[in-house]
């Protein structure tokens, strides 16, 4: 044999072996197993355990890049992981990359942990070739946050559903007030902008493997909540069939109607259509094996993904006029914004399952047969019950700073008056305050108002000024009513600045007719569009 010959015979060996290296690898991939599954679907997996499983994983593909965007109270590192092709690492390169952004999240409550387990096998089938789910990164950029409360699923003797101090997080998306919650919602949720966004949970209705709900608020964009309602949950309702599977909206009825959750924008769902996105709520009901459970949820997160791919430029189209009408609101400005709310029936009807009665008293394990319904009456349409004027600009005092704060946390964009100006502004006189207990505040502030005044005013230069007119204007106009559920003054942000009296209410002369300017809560509303002398903060939020 020649030189030639030999040397031909030797990369043609090398050759055969890297082209069965390369699918070796792959296939190794795709034999990771998450610790649940090893276990034959019967133990959880541990924070320890999910993070060297994400770096084994990641470690054999080529289009998966593992973060950690911040740490929980009690140290566990946040992880995310982003998949793209080609690949994106940083918020910036999937903005420009003009395709939809898709975050699927699980675990803000930490005893719930079906949803986890279906994010932890889901990843590595993205980030294994010849998958459906890889296939898809070509039209979509997925970023995956397993676990939001790593603390409270390791909690002993055994998860809770706070965190490590007991507190319920996905009731502090406006709060920001633990490091866990914030951290998600600064450095994923309000950086990399995703359109659509999933929050998985434990909850809902047997005998559904999946129960969804979109944003259900007054203020969140009308048009994105439709098309969750009539393309995307109806897609989801498809493929969880075809493999067996039931899905309905959280989170249970009756006979006559079908009842939601809650429509504050504490709640992530809530908080997400606040921010322009596609925000779905899952929750994977009990009843079913943890297996089932577990792969009814991977069916559910990959039709989100799914539609994202089919109807990118709908997504895309649809998340682009939400952000653009916001800014157009506040630059009008006209109508009013919701601060009360309350529900009402939809204008579509729903069949659903329900059981046809309670159990008795006498036998509560009796089995009851289910009814099929067919109902008018899901109640998750907003119907608003107290409306407020929609504002150009907020004004705060100069020293309100921890307001000021958390609105900068919720990447709001704050001015500050250059020189002293007189500004005739809206403001609200109380009727009473009052404090109650609410979550983890021993003294939430309720504000009734007695009356809404008009007057000029001098502010001084250093005075704080919030525009509605930007991509989190909705955001910002909830903060800064003061008698919405979730405002800087509810949330003790704005305690100095509280008209106090002695009995705790604002005296009767001040609530009959007015003879001079009354005390009013501090936070001031510019009606009408003007031109103020301001220089914008640039920063870091919270600093």
């Amino acid at each position: 044999m020649t030189r030639h010959v030999q040397r031909y015979a030797t990369l043609t060996l090398t050759a055969a072996l890297l082209l069965v290296a390369i699918p070796a690898r792959w296939a190794r991939a795709q034999q990771l197993l998450t610790p649940c599954e090893k276990s034959g679907f019967t133990e959880y997996t541990t924070h320890l355990e999910m993070m060297d499983y994400l770096r084994e994983v990641q470690a054999q593909s080529t289009g998966m890049r593992l973060a950690v965007y911040g740490e929980s109270w009690q140290g566990r590192e946040l992880p995310v992981v982003i998949f793209s092709r080609p690949a994106v690492r940083r918020p910036w390169e999937a903005l420009v990359a003009g395709r939809p952004i898709v975050v699927l999240a699980a675990n803000v409550h930490g005893g719930e942990r079906t949803l986890r387990e279906s994010l932890l096998i889901t990843i590595r089938e993205f980030a294994t070739p010849g998958t459906q789910a890889n296939g898809w990164l070509d039209e979509v950029i997925v970023l995956i946050v397993p676990s939001i409360n790593p603390d409270g699923l390791m909690a002993e003797p055994r998860s809770t559903r706070g965190n490590a101090w007991g507190i319920d997080m996905n009731r502090d998306y406006m709060k920001l007030e633990q490091p866990a919650l914030a951290a998600y919602v600064e450095q994923i949720v309000n950086t990399w902008h995703p359109h659509m966004l999933v929050d998985g949970h434990n909850g809902g209705s047997y005998p559904y493997h999946i129960c969804y709900a979109p944003p259900s608020h007054a203020s969140a964009d009308r048009n994105i909540v439709n098309l969750l309602n009539h393309e995307v949950f109806p897609l989801i309702n498809s493929r969880m069939e075809e493999n067996g599977y039931r899905s309905f909206y959280y989170s249970g009825g009756n006979l006559t109607r079908w009842d939601t959750g809650g429509y504050d924008p504490r709640i992530a769902r809530n908080y997400l259509g606040f921010v322009n996105a596609f925000g779905i709520l899952f929750e994977s009901p009990g009843g079913h094996e943890m297996e089932e459970g577990i792969r009814s949820g991977m069916v559910a997160y990959k039709a989100v993904v799914e539609y994202a791919v089919r109807n990118s430029e709908r997504v895309l189209g649809a998340v682009a006029e939400a952000r653009t009408e916001t800014v157009a609101m506040g630059e009008r400005p006209e109508g009013q914004i919701t601060v009360e709310q309350t529900y009402g029936p939809e204008d579509f009807s729903v069949t659903y399952q329900v059981r046809e009665r309670r159990p008795s008293r006498e036998n509560p394990r009796e089995e009851i047969p289910y009814a099929t319904v067919t109902s008018d009456s899901l109640m998750q349409k907003p119907v608003p019950t107290l409306q407020r004027d929609r504002a150009y600009a907020y004004l705060l005092p100069r020293d309100a700073l921890e307001a000021v704060a958390l609105l900068r946390q919720h990447n709001i964009a704050v001015e500050v008056l250059q020189d002293t100006c007189s500004i005739e502004v809206q403001a609200y006189v109380p009727a009473e305050i009052t404090w109650q207990r609410e979550y983890n505040h021993n003294a939430a502030v309720v504000v009734e108002v007695a009356e809404v005044v008009t007057f000029v005013q001098r502010f001084p230069a250093g005075t704080f000024v919030i525009p509605t007119a930007q991509l989190q204007g909705r955001v910002a106009a909830h903060l800064l009513e003061p008698e919405t559920n979730d405002n800087v003054v509810r949330w003790n942000r704005m305690d100095a600045w509280l008209p106090l009296y002695p009995e705790r209410t604002v005296p009767a002369r001040y609530q009959r007719a007015r003879r001079t300017t009354p005390r009013v809560i501090p936070i001031y509303k510019v009606l009408m569009p003007r031109p103020l002398p301001t220089r914008l903060l640039f920063d870091e939020p919270g600093s």
